[in-house]
């Protein structure tokens, strides 16, 4: 009786350990049901999408400068809340979006030791059309920069987890230092802890 009961557990304890072993992957839905009160991927891509719509649907500060596709620069958007996100994505989502609409140009401010070396290279070489050659200082100049920041609130009350997140866009005219547009998108996320512990 002792075997058999060993024998048993023997081979339960292989079977536990084959599946700790054993990673198991699957594609999920972009938008899910939310599993926390924590920011989730899906939150951040959709407040994105739908700050960069509004800004495409506001054609009164291109108008303003003449109907032609302004230049623009964008500032990292900062990080006020607790959360970890890598807002470097964040942002490179938002000029992304804003890029394929055509309706905007952006400058690209890390002008590195390649594009410098293609420029001198042009002045210099001798096989250069010296009228078509590009030279330092003339590229384009930003008219404008979008800046903007996530922040967070958070309230703890009877084991219920209530968060509030905000993300704010801003557009600002850089000759006029005016505010020409903003946007700002609001999720609020809440969690109730379990009642049952280990």
């Amino acid at each position: 009786m002792k075997t058999v009961a060993f024998g048993t557990i023997a081979a339960l304890m292989l079977a536990a350990a084959g599946c700790a072993t054993t990673p198991m992957a699957r594609e999920t839905q972009l938008d899910r049901k939310a599993m926390t009160a924590a920011l989730e991927p899906q939150d951040v891509r959709r407040t994105v999408e739908k700050m960069v719509d509004s800004m495409l649907e506001d054609q009164e500060f291109i108008t303003e400068i003449g109907g032609r596709r302004p230049v623009l620069d964008i500032s990292g958007i900062k990080n006020r809340s607790t959360m970890h996100l890598d807002m470097t994505s964040i942002t490179d989502s938002s000029r992304t979006k804003l890029l394929r609409s055509r309706r905007f140009r952006f400058m690209d401010r890390t002008t590195s030791a390649d594009d410098l070396e293609f420029m001198n290279d042009q002045a210099l070489n001798g096989l250069t059309d010296q009228s078509k050659a590009v030279r330092a200082g003339q590229q384009s100049a930003a008219q404008m920069y979008l800046y903007g920041a996530l922040t967070e609130m958070r309230q703890n009350v009877g084991g219920i987890t209530d968060r509030y997140f905000k993300f704010t866009l801003n557009l600002k005219d850089l000759k006029s230092g005016e505010i020409i547009w903003s946007d700002e998108q609001e999720i609020r996320k809440e969690q109730t802890r379990s009642s049952v512990g280990f």
